[in-house]
């Protein structure tokens, strides 16, 4: 994610938090003054339960203003409010304290502790029925996995988030929750449905009332217009939001807001006039613990100084971000300031720097790539729908048979007052074993139409993250060097270097899209295929002359023993497939100089192909997966660190299946391996 969105999120958490404390004031300081009054007053009067309760939550007050000012008396004072909560048995101040702990966390880096002190707060929060702790805690559940690019969970965080609020009509805590949900959209660069959801927060901050949310939403509002090059919308929202943040006194929000001013500067080409901007930045961050923001401003600085000539600053400014980034693996921070410093050095004329920098961009990008972030929202807003109208449906039906209830409960108080009881008893259990069932075979028919759908979804869920993992990804990474060398950030001789790579990756891009549409195929035909007499020696000396230069890259001798009278009955292209796939793997994990030979052996009604390898071999325990539909996504590496393309052995093992046969592996770590698979020889 973004780290302008990440600073965001930041700040949407703490007021969330502040707004279920319900405590504010003119600005930071003065709001720590008042507070510390409070906890002051309160410690002289710890007599009832009450009273500790109370001071506890003002305790757990005092604690969220320090997250920007001090993360470590943070850590202190929450502390303190999870023992005195642990001594008097105060589930909300435990629940509270263990929310602070994750934010300490999370900001050390540690976002699988923070994640689980977080999900600890909400089992807590549920069983006391703290609904302001519940929704405030979505809020934060979502914007950790939001940081570790768990976007799907975030997104479902941040729904159970808003229904909660919608439920208990809580529109403040529901303005912030859809903001962030708007901030998620943008890190996955849907920022047409971003601005959709900011818009529909602005109506209900104006519905509020208050300033403040008014300008931060602004704020958020300029980001997304600062990305897709809008920059009078963007300067018209931030300068909005920066006149009242100064009134308010908001020093948190406006060091965000005059690095996004600095931001719309540079792309004005007026690198002085933000380098102004960015030093207002700087000296409000000093007073402040927001790392995440001041690589924000980094970045922005390298980029100013770039455009000056300034390099020492520049390069000073980007290392500096580069540290931010490292310490809290800020991927795609990270890549913005290797390639500003690739700009830097190859002005320089340091080329073997400039070529280091390049590499590092291109590495930094393949690892978000390789990210499992693509789909997982579009695949969470279906599953979600779908769940949804599910809802409805029960709902519906609970209110039929409720309706036919009632019907029988008059029918049978109408026998008894009419003295027809034998007779009417009787004609109403007809009707009540009609009404029964006709309810049995709607609902069978409910049932099968609902495995259809869940079918169909799986379908296209299998579909869509295949295209986002194997398609898109390269493409993606193909389409961003490119890009670069046309605008000229990557010269002709640098440029030469990466062909190698290029090629590869279009070769595996190549042999998934085959696969895909081989897979798309059957699954749009229902399983279907067109056998007939197969020469399996053909088949395999074709897929063989098909990959001979990926055999001959590594040195790997194929060797084809398979007799011309091996025949089979079955499909012509999806026995070439399966071919090709267990040949491809066979030498993407054989290592250079290693041996593949191909076999057959005639049985009474089959005919059983085997390809051995002398490759890595597989570990036992893996061995029952590597043909379940769960893999159909998985992404492995080979001897060489050629990419795979995650659909070929499901794939092979639905094809084979198809086709009346039966496919296995046996395998030993280090020595090899040998898949088979076992064809019929005639119809059947």
């Amino acid at each position: 994610m973004n780290n302008s969105l990440q600073s965001n999120l930041l700040k949407k958490i703490i007021t969330l938090t502040l707004v279920c404390f319900s405590v504010l004031s003119a600005n930071s300081q003065s709001k720590i003054d008042s507070i510390r009054a409070l906890v002051e007053n309160a410690s002289e009067k710890l007599k009832t339960k009450e009273d500790k309760q109370n001071y506890i939550d003002l305790l757990t007050s005092l604690a969220s203003y320090y997250r920007y000012e001090n993360v470590d008396s943070l850590k202190a004072i929450s502390d303190r409010v999870y023992k005195l909560s642990e001594t008097i048995n105060y589930s909300k101040g435990k629940t509270d304290a263990l929310s602070h702990f994750a934010y300490y966390n999370s900001y050390q880096g540690d976002f699988d502790l923070a994640i689980k002190q977080i999900t600890e707060a909400l089992n807590i929060a549920e069983k006391i029925d703290y609904i302001d702790g519940q929704i405030s805690l979505s809020n934060q559940l979502g914007s950790e996995y939001a940081y570790i690019g768990k976007n799907g969970e975030a997104l479902k965080a941040y729904l159970k988030g808003a229904d909660l609020a919608l439920e208990n009509d809580e529109k403040v805590l529901l303005s912030f929750i859809k903001d962030n949900t708007a901030s998620l959209y943008a890190s996955q660069k849907d920022y047409k449905q971003s601005i959709a959801l900011y818009k529909e927060v602005d109506k209900l901050n104006k519905e509020i009332g208050n300033p403040i949310y008014i300008a931060e939403t602004y704020a958020n509002m300029s980001d997304i217009y600062i990305r897709v090059n809008e920059l009078d919308l963007a300067t018209k929202y931030i300068d909005n939001s920066i006149a009242t943040f100064e009134k308010k006194g908001e020093k948190e929000w406006l060091s965000y807001c005059y690095i996004n001013k600095g931001r719309i500067l540079i792309e004005q080409k007026q690198p002085k006039l933000a380098l102004k901007w960015l030093g207002i930045s700087e000296n409000i961050l000093k007073e402040l613990t927001d790392d995440r923001t001041v690589m924000s401003l980094e970045n922005a600085k390298a980029k100013a100084y770039l455009s000056l000539k300034q390099m020492n600053k520049a390069e000073t400014a980007v290392n500096k971000a580069i540290e931010i980034g490292t310490r809290f693996k800020l991927l795609e921070e990270l890549e913005e300031s290797y390639e500003t410093l690739y700009q830097i050095h190859k002005q320089n004329n340091k080329t073997d720097l400039a070529l280091e920098s390049l590499e590092l961009f291109k590495k930094t990008s393949d690892s978000i790539l390789r990210r499992e972030n693509s789909n997982s929202l579009g695949a969470f807003k279906t599953r979600t729908e779908y769940e949804r109208q599910k809802r409805d449906t029960e709902a519906d039906a609970k209110k039929e048979i409720d309706k036919h209830q009632n019907y029988l409960y008059i029918a049978i108080a109408a026998l008894v007052v009419l003295s027809f009881i034998l007779l009417l008893i009787k004609i109403q259990a007809n009707t009540r074993k009609k009404l029964y069932n006709q309810l049995i075979e709607q609902t069978e028919i409910l049932k099968k139409r609902e495995n259809e759908l869940e079918n169909i979804n799986k379908t296209k869920d299998k579909l869509f993250s295949i295209i986002g993992h194997d398609l898109r990804n390269p493409i993606a990474a193909l389409q961003s060097l490119l890009d670069m060398f046309v605008s000229k950030d990557v010269e002709a001789e640098d440029f030469i270097r990466f062909i190698p790579k290029l090629k590869s990756d279009v070769d595996a891009l190549f042999f998934t899209l085959t696969n895909l549409l081989s897979w798309s195929r059957t699954q749009m035909n229902g399983g279907s295929t067109s056998p007939s007499k197969a020469k399996i020696n053909n088949l395999t000396q074709n897929n063989i002359n098909l990959l001979a230069e990926l055999a001959e890259n590594k040195n790997i001798s194929i060797t084809n023993n398979i007799p011309a009278n091996a025949i089979v009955w079955a499909d012509k292209n999806q026995t070439s497939v399966v071919i090709r796939n267990l040949l491809s793997n066979a030498i993407k994990f054989t290592k250079t100089d290693g041996n593949i030979v191909l076999n057959a052996k005639e049985t009474e009604n089959t005919w059983i192909v085997s390809v051995k390898d002398s490759g890595i071999g597989i570990k036992p325990e893996l061995i029952e997966e590597l043909f379940t539909n769960e893999s159909a996504i998985a992404v492995s590496y080979g001897t060489n660190n050629e990419k795979g393309t995650g659909l070929g052995l499901p794939l092979c093992k639905e094809m084979i299946t198809n086709n009346k046969g039966t496919i296995w592996i046996e395998s030993t770590l280090g020595i090899g391996s040998t898949f088979y698979f076992e064809l019929p020889k005639e119809e059947i």
